[in-house]
């Protein structure tokens, strides 16, 4: 019971992160810190470069959800360890490259990504594990 409500509550967390990034009509706070510039500024070119970027990242967090919420729904109904390991998995890479790519902007830009939210995604769904493999 607490390794579903700690795995589904890391499913919903990562879909507000991707409906953000889907329908955001214009880049970040923190990408405006990082580029120096207004989104005005902006050519159409690099805009339409950056809202795609987003709309990528928004498809790989509505798409780690969704897998995330039926995994969990196979595992709570035929609780094969497999199951919650692919989960961790695919949330293990999902923060991996996430928080590769804050990185860079952290290290090589004034812009400050939010982090804070994929990490917190991460440890609901290393606590989810544990409660599903030893629940």
């Amino acid at each position: 019971m607490f390794g579903t409500l700690f795995t589904i509550a890391a499913a919903v967390l990562a879909s507000l992160f991707g409906l953000i990034y889907l329908f955001r009509p214009k880049f970040m706070g923190y990408h405006q810190k990082a580029l120096q510039k207004d989104w005005s500024e902006l050519a159409p070119e690099v805009q339409t470069l950056i809202l795609a970027l987003m709309r990528a990242t928004s498809a790989g967090f509505l798409s780690v959800a969704i897998a995330i919420v039926i995994l969990q729904i196979e595992y709570n109904y035929y609780q094969q360890t497999w199951i919650a390991w692919t989960t961790l998995i695919i949330g293990t890479i999902l923060a991996s490259g996430s928080f590769y790519a804050m990185f860079l902007v952290r290290s090589k830009t004034p812009g400050r990504p939010p982090i804070i939210p994929v990490f917190i995604i991460f440890i609901l769904l290393l606590t989810g594990f544990f409660f599903n493999i030893l629940g």
